[in-house]
C-alpha cells in the first residue's frame, strides 16, 4: 500500500487506486467502486470523491461514462508528433471532476420559479459546478427524476416538491440515507432534510387582513391542490386564524380545491358567478399565480370587473397577456433569495461535507397594487 500520510484526501484517494492498479488488483476495463461506496469507504464527501476520480480521468488512468461509472483505461498514449495548434485551455480543460447537482421545480415557466431557479444557480457558479435543470410537472415524474439522480453520479439535489399530501420512498431513502438534498419553497413533515420557505402562515394572514381592512367579509380561497398538501394547509392557517381573530364569521371564507383541474371551464364559469352574484363573495385569494390568472380570465368572461365587482389577490406575481405586470396585489416571497439560500445550504454541506439540517424561513411581504379595492356597499 502506498504511504499516504499527511496528504489531502483526494490526493490518498488517488493513490491508492493508482496503487491497485500497478499491483494489478484493478485491470484495464475492470469497474471502480462507485461514489457512494468510496465515500463510504474513506469518509469523505462527493466533491472530494469527485475531485480524486476528475485527476485520474484527465491523466488517462481511467475513463468515467454518466450513467455507467468509471472504470480502468489502458496506459495513456504517447502525445501525437504535430504542428497542430493547440485549442485555448478554456475550451480544452476537462470538466469532468466538476461535481454535478440537480435542481428539481414543478415547472420553470412562470416568472416565480424562473426567479428561484436564477437564486440556485447564483450560488453554484458553472465553474464549480454542473447543475441540471428538471421540470417535474406532476409527482410521477418527480419520483422518476429522483430515482434517476440517485442512479447517476448526481452529487445533490436542490427540490421545490409537488404539492401532494406524501412524500416518496426516495425521499425517505435519501433523508436515511442522509443524502445532501435541500427542500425549497415548501417542507415536508417527517422528514428530517434542511430546506428553505417562506413564512406561508403569515403571507396568509397577510392577505386576509389586508382585505378585511377594506371592508371584505366574504372571501374565497382558490388552489389547484388539495387543501391538505403543506404548503396549502399553512396559508389557510395564516388565512382562518387571522379571520377568527377578526371576529369573521365561521363559514366567511370557502375553500375551493383542485381549481382549474377537477372540472371543465364551463362548471368554474358558473361556480365563480355564483359566488359573486349569488353567494355576495367579494374577494379571492389565489394560491398560485396560475389559479390567479385563470380566476382573472373567468371573471372577464363573466363581466366581472377587478377590482369593482371582486378583489383579487395572488400568492407570488403573476404573467398576464392582459394586464399590466403591476396589476395584480400579491404576496412577494423573495423567491430569488429562497433558491439563493438554497444553493448555498447545499454548496455547504457537499464543500464541507455538513450533516447539520438547517431550514430557513424567509418572511414574505405583501405587494399593493390594483387587483384589490374597498369592497362595495
Amino acid at each position: 500500500m502506498a504511504n499516504l500520510t499527511n496528504q489531502p484526501m483526494y490526493q490518498k484517494i488517488k493513490e491508492d487506486i493508482m496503487h491497485q492498479i500497478q499491483t494489478k488488483l484493478l485491470a484495464p476495463g475492470d469497474r471502480l467502486p462507485t461514489e457512494r461506496q468510496l465515500m463510504q469507504h474513506y469518509q469523505v464527501s462527493r466533491i472530494t470523491v469527485s475531485k480524486a476520480l476528475g485527476e485520474l480521468k484527465n491523466e488517462g488512468v481511467i475513463e468515467r461514462y454518466p450513467n455507467r461509472g468509471s472504470f480502468v483505461s489502458g496506459l495513456p498514449t504517447a502525445p501525437p508528433l504535430s504542428n497542430e495548434a493547440r485549442p485555448p485551455e478554456e475550451t480544452a480543460r476537462d470538466i469532468g471532476h466538476l461535481p454535478e447537482i440537480a435542481c428539481i421545480m414543478p415547472t420553470v415557466r412562470d416568472l416565480f420559479s424562473m426567479s428561484m431557479m436564477n437564486g440556485v444557480l447564483s450560488a453554484l457558479p458553472p465553474n464549480e459546478y454542473i447543475c441540471h435543470i428538471f421540470q417535474s410537472q406532476n409527482p410521477q415524474i418527480e419520483n422518476y427524476l429522483l430515482k434517476r439522480c440517485l442512479e447517476t453520479d448526481i452529487s445533490g439535489i436542490v427540490l421545490f416538491p409537488q404539492n401532494q399530501p406524501f412524500f416518496s420512498n426516495e425521499l425517505l431513502w435519501m433523508n436515511l440515507q442522509k443524502y445532501p438534498l435541500v427542500l425549497l419553497d415548501r417542507y415536508l413533515p417527517r422528514l428530517n432534510t434542511s430546506y428553505v420557505i417562506s413564512d406561508n402562515q403569515l403571507a396568509g394572514a397577510l392577505c386576509i387582513r389586508h382585505l378585511y381592512e377594506l371592508g371584505h367579509q366574504r372571501i374565497a380561497f382558490f388552489t389547484t391542490a388539495l387543501r391538505d398538501t403543506f404548503s396549502i394547509k399553512r396559508r389557510l392557517d395564516g388565512i382562518l386564524n387571522t379571520a377568527r381573530s377578526l371576529n369573521m364569521p365561521e363559514n366567511a371564507i370557502p375553500v375551493i380545491e383542485r381549481m382549474g383541474y377537477a372540472h371543465e371551464t364551463k362548471y368554474n364559469r358558473e361556480l365563480v358567478n355564483r359566488l359573486v352574484r349569488v353567494e355576495k363573495i367579494t374577494a379571492f385569494i389565489a394560491a398560485e399565480c396560475n389559479t390567479c390568472v385563470y380566476l382573472d380570465e373567468l371573471c372577464a368572461s363573466l363581466n366581472l370587473d377587478i377590482p369593482k365587482d371582486v378583489s383579487l389577490v395572488s400568492f407570488d406575481s403573476p404573467m398576464a397577456a392582459t394586464r399590466n405586470p403591476d396589476f395584480y396585489t400579491h404576496i412577494n416571497q423573495s423567491e430569488y433569495v429562497m433558491g439563493q439560500e438554497a444553493g448555498l445550504l447545499l454548496r455547504k454541506r457537499l464543500e464541507q461535507n455538513d450533516m447539520s439540517i438547517y431550514r430557513k424561513v424567509i418572511p414574505p411581504s405583501l405587494k399593493l397594487h390594483h387587483s384589490t379595492a374597498p369592497a362595495a356597499l
